[in-house]
C-alpha cells in the first residue's frame, strides 16, 4: 500500500510509482510501513496492524490539531435534506459553486546540449528579404516593414535586402532609422549591362524595369551599350549589437572591388554569359544576322566585365568579432529542379567560403535553388544523381543549408492550368509545394527560394518565415504568412538566430517569440489537454472502487454528500471527453443513481465545496490508524473531487486564433508601436505587495507554533518549505531564481529569515505570473482561505501550472541585479562533468536545474558553493541552503537530486545566471 504525502491518494500497487496519480506530483508516493515484530504486538507509533480486514490505531501517534479539528467537523457536517424530507417552510437553497479556473499547460520545452568548455559565443539574429522594389502603391507599407521587423523582433541584428533599384534607393534613404537605434549600410552599385541594336525594344530577357534604363552608349554598326537592371544590396544593422566595418564583391572566388576602393562609389557592370542568353522573340528568323552579331557582342561584353551579378559580403563586428554576412540574388537561368545555370553563380564563392570555413560567414539571400534541386544539370527530369543535389554539394564543401521549411516565394501564373494530372505532376516534379490556390485559369505557385547558408564555425542555427506579428515561424500554415507578405513582395522576409556554440543566450532571451505557429501550438495544447483528462477519467474510476463500499458505512448527512459526489463522478465519466478516452460509456445501476440522484438533489456545489476544504486538512496517514470510515472518506472525496475539477478544463482556456484571423488585424503603412517581449502587459507589483504581506502574517504564525527547524552541519534551513506556504505549491524555479540573486548579493549568505523571505517573494511572483489564467480577486480570496486554516495549503490550487525558469518575465529577474546569460539541456549522467565545466566559468555565477518537476538553484560566489532547494530533500525537511568549501561534495549531492528525481526524464534543463554589473 502506497500514499502520496503531498494530497493524501492512496492506493495498493505492485511496484511504488514514480508519480502521484492524484496531484501528478513526482516521488511523493510513499509506502506504508508495516513493523510486526514476532511473538509481540508492536507499539511503534504511526504503525498499524490488519485483523480480520479492519485497521487498528496503535498508541503513541500524535495528529496534528488541525486534522483534529476537521475530523469533528466532518463528523458534525450537515448537508441538505431532499425535498421529501424538508419541511413546507424551509426553501430551496441557490447553485452558488463556481466552476474551477482554468489555465494553461506549460510550454514545451525545446533542448539543447550544453558543452562544458564553452567559449564566449557569436549570437546573432539574421533576417534576408528580397523587398521586390519600391513603387508607388507599396512604398509606405514597405517602409513600416523594415522598422516592424526589427521593433517586433528584439533578437534581429542584422537585415539583407534584394532589389533596391534607382527608384526604392531615394524612398529607403528617407527612413529614419537613427531613431530607432538603426543603421543603414549601402554596399556597392551593380549595373547589369547587355549589347542593344538600334531600336530594339527592352524585353524581359534584358530587364525587369524598364523604367530604370539609361542613355544608350552607342557603338559601332548600330550597337549600343545597353543598361537595364540597377541595384544595391544594403544592410539595416541594429547599432546597439553591431558595427559596419565594410563590404567587399566577390565575382567567384576573387573580390572585384572593396569599400576601401579609390573606385568604390563607381557601379560593377556584369554581364550574362552568352551561352545563357535568350533571342529576342522572333530574330532566330526574322533577323538570323543579326543574331550572329549579337552572340559577338555578348561575347565581348563577357571578356570586358564579370559574368553574373556579384555576390556582396558586408563585414560586421559583433561582440568583438568579425562576421561575414554575404548577399546573394541569383538571376534565373534553369528550370524546375535543374539549377545548374543558378549554381554556376554562387559555386566559386563557395569555394572560397569553404577554404576559410573557420571563420564565421552567413551567406543570406534569394537562391532560387531548391536543396533538393540539381545543379550539375540543367535538366529536372534525366540524369539526376544524388551527390550532384545542392544540399550535397554544400554538404562536401563542409557548408550547412539553414533552410526554412516552408515556401518563401509565391509567383503568380496566368494562361496556365493545373486541372489535369499531367500537369499537377509536372509542378510537382519542378519542386512546387503542392498547394493549388487556383482561380479560372490563374494560380499561385509556392516555392522555396529564400534561406541560408553558413560555415561550419556555427553550431547552432534556427530559421524560419518572419511572423507578421512578431517573431518566427519554422511552418507557416496553409502559407498564411506568405499571402500576407504578397501584398508588398513576391517573397516573405526569412530570419534565424546563428550561434557558434550549442548555448544560445539570444535563443534563451528570446524563445518565446521564436516559437512554433499557432497550427502547432494548438495541436501540443489539444494533446496536453487529453493528458489532462485521462489522467482525471483514471483518478474518477479508481474513486468509484473505494467511494460505493463506504457509502453504506457512512453516517447520514456524509452519505448524502458523498452520494451527490457519485452522481457527479457519474455524469463525468459520460461526457463526450471521459467517453472519448475510455472507448465506451461508464456503465451504472440506474436505478441507484436515481436513488443517489433524488437524496442528493438539495447538497450544492457550495456544499460540496466546503466539504472539500475540510477534508484537504484530515491528516492522509490517519486511515491508516483508524477504522472510522469518514477518515477514509476524507482521502478518497479529496482525489474524487479534484479529478472532477481537472476533468472540467476546456479548450477554451488555450489560444486557439486562427492564423490568418490573427494576420488579418495587421495594418500595414502603419507603424506599431514597440509589443513587449513577452507578448503580455505588465502588471503592477501592488498584487504581489498584498500577498508577500498576507503571506508575512501566516509565516509569523507558523513559526510562533512549530519548533526551530534542525541544526545541520553547513546547513541553514528556513521555518518552511514551498509546499507549506500559500499558493507556492509550483512556485520552485522563482525561489530558485530569486535565491541565486539573494546569494549573490548577500555576503554572508542567508539565514532562516532569509530564506523565508525568498519563499514569500517566490510565491508572490509566481502568483503574478498566473494572473494572466485566472482572477486575482479569487486568487486572494483562496490565499486568505489557506493562510486562515480553512484550505489546506497542500491542496490549494491543484491544477496550479510549473514554470520554467525561461519563462520568468526578463524585467522581473534584471530588478533582482541578474541577466540570464545562456540556457540549454544536458543529460542526468553527464551532469556534474558539464556543472563543473560551467562553475569554472565565472567566479560568482548562480545556475537553475530543473530536475523532473522540481527546480534548484547552484551558486558560486567568492570561493563557496552554495545548493539552494525550496523543498526541502532528506533530512532537511524545510527550505534549506547547503554551503559546500569543495565542489566535489555539491556535484555528488546534486548527482543523487538528479537521479531520485528525474527518473523518467532524464534531460535537466540548466539555465545560467550571471551579476548584472559583471555582464
Amino acid at each position: 500500500m502506497y500514499y502520496c504525502t503531498i494530497c493524501g491518494f492512496y492506493g495498493s500497487f505492485m511496484l511504488q510509482p514514480q508519480r502521484c496519480r492524484g496531484c501528478r506530483a513526482m516521488g511523493s508516493m510513499k509506502k506504508v510501513t508495516r513493523v510486526i515484530l514476532k511473538g509481540k504486538s508492536t507499539r511503534r507509533p504511526g504503525t498499524y496492524t490488519l485483523r480480520s480486514g479492519e485497521v487498528i490505531r496503535r498508541s503513541g501517534f500524535k495528529v496534528s490539531p488541525r486534522s483534529n479539528e476537521a475530523r469533528k467537523e466532518i463528523k458534525s457536517f450537515k448537508a441538505p435534506l431532499p425535498d421529501n424530507l424538508r419541511s413546507r417552510g424551509k426553501q430551496r437553497q441557490p447553485l452558488s459553486g463556481k466552476r474551477p479556473s482554468r489555465r494553461s499547460p506549460p510550454p514545451i520545452e525545446l533542448a539543447m546540449v550544453v558543452d562544458e568548455k564553452e567559449e564566449a559565443a557569436l549570437d546573432l539574429g539574421v533576417g534576408t528579404f528580397n523587398i521586390n522594389h519600391f513603387s508607388a502603391k507599396t512604398e509606405q507599407d514597405k517602409k513600416d516593414l523594415l522598422l516592424r521587423l526589427f521593433l517586433q523582433n528584439p533578437w534581429l541584428d542584422v537585415l539583407v535586402l534584394q532589389e533596391i533599384n534607382k527608384k526604392a534607393l531615394p524612398l529607403l534613404l528617407e527612413i529614419d532609422f537613427e531613431k530607432h537605434g538603426l543603421a543603414l549600410a549601402l554596399g556597392p552599385q551593380m549595373q547589369a549591362v547587355y549589347p542593344k541594336y538600334k531600336g530594339q525594344k527592352v524585353t524581359e530577357e534584358d530587364s525587369d524595369d524598364e523604367e530604370d534604363l539609361e542613355a544608350e552608349v552607342q557603338g559601332t554598326g548600330g550597337w549600343s551599350l545597353g543598361k537595364s537592371q540597377c541595384e544595391w544590396y544594403p544592410i539595416i544593422y541594429r547599432k546597439s549589437s553591431c558595427a559596419h566595418t565594410g563590404w567587399r564583391a566577390f565575382s567567384g572566388d576573387s573580390v572585384e572591388k572593396r569599400s576601401s576602393s579609390k573606385s568604390a562609389k563607381e557601379p560593377i557592370h556584369w554581364a550574362k554569359p552568352v551561352n545563357r542568353t535568350k533571342a529576342p522573340k522572333g530574330w532566330g528568323t526574322q533577323f538570323p544576322k543579326l543574331l550572329a552579331e549579337r552572340k559577338q557582342q555578348y561575347e565581348q561584353l563577357n571578356e570586358r566585365f564579370i559574368p553574373w551579378r556579384p555576390v556582396v559580403v558586408h563585414d560586421v563586428r559583433i561582440g568583438g568579432r568579425d562576421v561575414h554576412i554575404g548577399v546573394v540574388h541569383t538571376s534565373p537561368a534553369g528550370q524546375g529542379l535543374g539549377r545548374l545555370g543558378e549554381y554556376e553563380q554562387v559555386s566559386g564563392f563557395f569555394e572560397h567560403v569553404s577554404e576559410n570555413n573557420d571563420l564565421p560567414w552567413i551567406i543570406a539571400g534569394d537562391y532560387y535553388i531548391d536543396p533538393e534541386a540539381s545543379v550539375g544539370v540543367n535538366s529536372d527530369t534525366k540524369n539526376r544523381k544524388w551527390d550532384d543535389l545542392f544540399h550535397e554539394r554544400a554538404a562536401a564543401l563542409e557548408l550547412t543549408l539553414a533552410v526554412p521549411l516552408s515556401a518563401t516565394n509565391q509567383s503568380p501564373q496566368t494562361g496556365r492550368s493545373v486541372n489535369s494530372k499531367k500537369n499537377k505532376e509536372q509542378f510537382e516534379q519542378q519542386g512546387y509545394i503542392k498547394d493549388w490556390a487556383q482561380v479560372g485559369t490563374s494560380f499561385k505557385l509556392n516555392k522555396r527560394a529564400d534561406f541560408f547558408v553558413i560555415s561550419k564555425a556555427f553550431a547552432l542555427h534556427h530559421t524560419g518565415i518572419f511572423s507578421p506579428i512578431k517573431g518566427l515561424l519554422p511552418v507557416d500554415p496553409n502559407h498564411q504568412a506568405l499571402n500576407f507578405w504578397s501584398r508588398t513582395s513576391d517573397h516573405a522576409p526569412t530570419g534565424g538566430i546563428f550561434c557558434t556554440t550549442p548555448l544560445s543566450s539570444k535563443w534563451a532571451q528570446n524563445r518565446q517569440l521564436i516559437s512554433e505557429s499557432l497550427g502547432s501550438r494548438q495541436s501540443q495544447a489539444q494533446l496536453q489537454l487529453w493528458e489532462l483528462h485521462k489522467q482525471a477519467v483514471d483518478a474518477l474510476l479508481s474513486s468509484t472502487f473505494q467511494l460505493y463500499p463506504l457509502l453504506k458505512r457512512l453516517p447520514e448527512h456524509a452519505q448524502r454528500v458523498t452520494q451527490r459526489l457519485c452522481v457527479l463522478v457519474i455524469k463525468a465519466l459520460n461526457s463526450p471527453a471521459a467517453i472519448a478516452i475510455q472507448g465506451c460509456p461508464y456503465p451504472y445501476d440506474a436505478e441507484v443513481y436515481a436513488e443517489w440522484k433524488v437524496n442528493s438533489q438539495n447538497v450544492t456545489d457550495q456544499n460540496l465545496t466546503d466539504f472539500f476544504g475540510l477534508c484537504a486538512q484530515v491528516d492522509p496517514s490517519t486511515v491508516w490508524l483508524s477504522n472510522n470510515p469518514l477518515d477514509e472518506l476524507a482521502v478518497v472525496f479529496r482525489n474524487a473531487y479534484r479529478a472532477l475539477q481537472q476533468l472540467a478544463v476546456r479548450a477554451g482556456s488555450f489560444d486557439l486564433t486562427p492564423e490568418g484571423e490573427t494576420y488579418s488585424k495587421v495594418k500595414l503603412g502603419v507603424l506599431s508601436p514597440s509589443s513587449s517581449l513577452k507578448g503580455k502587459e505588465q502588471t503592477t507589483g501592488e498584487l504581489e505587495e498584498d500577498i508577500i504581506g498576507m503571506l508575512s502574517k501566516y509565516l509569523e504564525q507558523r513559526r510562533d507554533q512549530g519548533s526551530p527547524p534542525e541544526v545541520l552541519p553547513g546547513c541553514t534551513q528556513g521555518s518552511v518549505n514551498q509546499f507549506q506556504v500559500p499558493g507556492g505549491r509550483t512556485a520552485c524555479s522563482a525561489m530558485a531564481v530569486l535565491g541565486i540573486a539573494a546569494l549573490l548579493s548577500n555576503p554572508d549568505g542567508l539565514d532562516t529569515g532569509g530564506i523565508d523571505n525568498v519563499l514569500l517573494e517566490g510565491t508572490a511572483l509566481y502568483q503574478r505570473m498566473n494572473t494572466a489564467t485566472e482572477d486575482e480577486a479569487l486568487l486572494m480570496q483562496a490565499l486568505a482561505l489557506s493562510c486562515g486554516g480553512v484550505v489546506d495549503p497542500l491542496v490549494l490550487q491543484p491544477q496550479a501550472p510549473y514554470y520554467n525558469p525561461l519563462e520568468i518575465p526578463e524585467e522581473d529577474v534584471m530588478q533582482r541585479g541578474l541577466l540570464m546569460a545562456a540556457s540549454g539541456s544536458v543529460h542526468r549522467d553527464t551532469l556534474s562533468q558539464n556543472l563543473l565545466g560551467i562553475l569554472n566559468q565565472a567566479p560568482r555565477m548562480g545556475v537553475a536545474l530543473v530536475l523532473g518537476g522540481y527546480t534548484v538553484a547552484v551558486v558560486q560566489r567568492d570561493g563557496a558553493f552554495y545548493l539552494f532547494d525550496s523543498h526541502g530533500w532528506k533530512t532537511r525537511s524545510n527550505a534549506f541552503v547547503q554551503r559546500y568549501a569543495f565542489v566535489n561534495q555539491l556535484l555528488v549531492d546534486v548527482g543523487k537530486m538528479a537521479r531520485s528525481r528525474a527518473l523518467f526524464d532524464p534531460e535537466i534543463g540548466v539555465t545560467l545566471y550571471l551579476p548584472a554589473e559583471n555582464s
